[in-house]
């Protein structure tokens, strides 16, 4: 069942934060002072960490000296080749290399806001900015009243391109462009590389003011007027990359397992579980899993577990039969729900040195089983992480966590939106501000 809930979450000044206000107490921490700032995005480089703080200053981190070094100052975004040499756009469209002689260097030039810079498989930069898709020298333009230029329900009628609020760039050279507007739902929109072409709407549909006689009736004229992209087999259907693969306008993260699969994780506009006692917020679950995996040559098929966050006893309690709202029904519910339950679903990584996918939730990060389409969890730690949201008292309604990679089988660096960056060396955190 899907419910909408909308949150006003207040202002919070992180310093003098004391111990108490943390989320838990699983893992000791070590707290260590730098731009005492919050951080936009990272890349690691063997010990080093590359960080963009909130006033667009890029920092070169020493994970072993627990120090930093301004690197430039005006840059709003970052990526990393595969030699590790960085490339960086600034907010006036210059475009930098960090070579491995550790020299910054000025490689081009746009006239715009950088808001992206994405590096595809041939170690080759895509600039996105509010103004086009700028590659190999040329610029690509999205059409006019489109999710590109704005989030006003059905009236995309903005002057210059915004940011999205995921973007992505796959194996197969597919640019995502993820929109999220909240209780309308939202939008995926795709650039091809390859074919230099924009994709507005992934998800394949017919008139909705036709009636019809039913599913099989709708899924028949369906394919009819998409004979190129809809494919049924023997055992299954497919469709041609990226359509209908249920890629969210609210994705938090993608990665790629060892075998090429695709998975997926988003919250906030698939499957939210949400439900208020009496005397308090009791229950708040929220997040889908979906795995995309190959099927035949550029044809895909889907799968997904709107599920992987709830506990057993919090299914029963909201099991179909269990749903009506006469007074003996709440009655029932509200002695399972003892204590508050809230989990939210945030981004998934692979990591390269157990061939293991991880993803984090309002709980801690987990490993990710999957056989086919059935997903199991496992705890793999919980960090303490600060909360910043009205209402709260103990448990964090907001994702604390927007970005993780490993750099050896146990260390892990994660990007907070209240604690700086995280640094987990298998035993101990260091939180760096």
């Amino acid at each position: 069942m899907k419910f909408y809930i909308k949150y006003l979450f207040c202002l919070f000044s992180f310093l003098g934060i004391a111990q108490s206000n943390f989320q838990n107490d699983s893992v000791s921490i070590t707290q260590i002072k730098l731009l005492n700032s919050e951080y936009k995005d990272f890349v690691s480089v063997k010990n080093k960490l590359y960080a963009i703080s909130q006033n667009n200053d890029l920092i070169e981190i020493d994970l072993q000296k627990d120090n930093f070094k301004l690197i430039k100052n005006n840059i709003t975004a970052i990526a990393k080749k595969s030699n590790d040499e960085l490339v960086f756009g600034s907010k006036d469209g210059k475009i930098f290399i960090l070579n491995n002689k550790h020299k910054v260097k000025q490689i081009d030039k746009i006239d715009a806001e950088i808001f992206s810079v994405l590096i595809n498989t041939k170690d080759e930069y895509i600039i996105y900015s509010n103004k086009s898709i700028y590659y190999n020298k040329k610029d690509y333009i999205p059409k006019r009243e489109t999710n590109f230029y704005g989030k006003v329900r059905a009236k995309y009628t903005g002057t210059i391109l915004i940011e999205p609020d995921y973007i992505y760039l796959d194996k197969m050279n597919f640019i995502w462009f993820a929109y999220d507007e909240g209780e309308w739902g939202g939008n995926v929109c795709f650039f091809d590389l390859n074919k230099k072409e924009f994709i507005y709407d992934d998800w394949l549909r017919l008139d909705d003011a036709i009636k019809y006689k039913d599913r099989n009736d709708y899924f028949t004229k369906l394919k009819e007027k998409y004979p190129k992209i809809i494919k049924v087999t023997e055992r299954d259907t497919i469709y041609k990359y990226p359509y209908n693969l249920s890629i969210s306008s609210v994705a938090k993260g993608v990665a790629y397992n060892n075998t090429d699969d695709l998975f997926i994780t988003s919250s906030g506009g698939g499957h939210t579980m949400i439900y208020a006692a009496e005397k308090d917020f009791h229950y708040y679950v929220d997040g889908t899993i979906v795995k995309i995996s190959k099927k035949e040559k550029d044809y895909y098929k889907s799968c997904f577990d709107q599920e992987i966050l709830e506990d057993e006893k919090y299914k029963f309690a909201f099991a179909r039969n269990f749903m009506g709202f006469k007074n003996d029904d709440r009655e029932l519910r509200e002695k399972i729900l003892t204590e508050n339950e809230i989990n939210k679903l945030g981004p998934i990584t692979f990591n390269k040195f157990d061939n293991k996918l991880y993803f984090f939730s309002s709980k801690g990060f987990y490993t990710l089983n999957n056989l086919d389409c059935s997903f199991s969890k496992k705890l793999f730690f919980s960090p303490k992480l600060t909360c910043n949201s009205q209402y709260e008292k103990d448990y964090c309604l907001h994702l604390n966590v927007i970005k993780f990679e490993f750099i050896s089988e146990k260390e892990i660096l994660f990007l907070t939106k209240n604690d700086g960056i995280g640094y987990y060396n298998g035993e101990s955190i260091k939180y760096y501000r």
